[in-house]
């Protein structure tokens, strides 16, 4: 990866959801993990069969390119775990596009609780 690894995805919710709602959450990464590990462990045409009904405008053929591109990019990371590398990164991509004027503490955005 060129830009290094750099999370573009991310989920909110309130403290107070998170709090109370800790199995809902962890079954979320879980799924999402699982998710992850497909995509990485499969061909493109395995995966484009598998999501073409969610692009109803998509053929197989174009699913199948888009999905090869972004894995001869590498662009799908190993799992939801958010280093504090990559949150810079993607801080410092957004600083030079004027996008954020300045740092903003990893802690008090990324929770990786319910990725151990």
């Amino acid at each position: 990866m060129l830009s290094g690894e750099v999370p573009y995805t991310a989920f909110n919710a309130r403290k107070s959801y998170i709090e109370n709602n800790e199995e809902v959450i962890k079954k979320f990464v879980n799924a999402l993990n699982k998710g992850i590990e497909y995509v990485n462990n499969n061909n493109a045409t395995d995966i484009a069969n598998a999501i073409l009904a969610q692009f109803p405008d998509t053929s197989l053929n174009d699913a199948i390119v888009i999905i090869d591109r972004y894995k001869e990019a590498d662009s799908w990371l190993p799992n939801t775990y958010i280093s504090e590398e990559s949150f810079k990164n993607l801080e410092d991509i957004m600083i030079r596009a004027d996008l954020l004027d300045d740092y903003v503490p990893y802690s008090d955005l990324i929770n990786n609780k319910f990725n151990e």
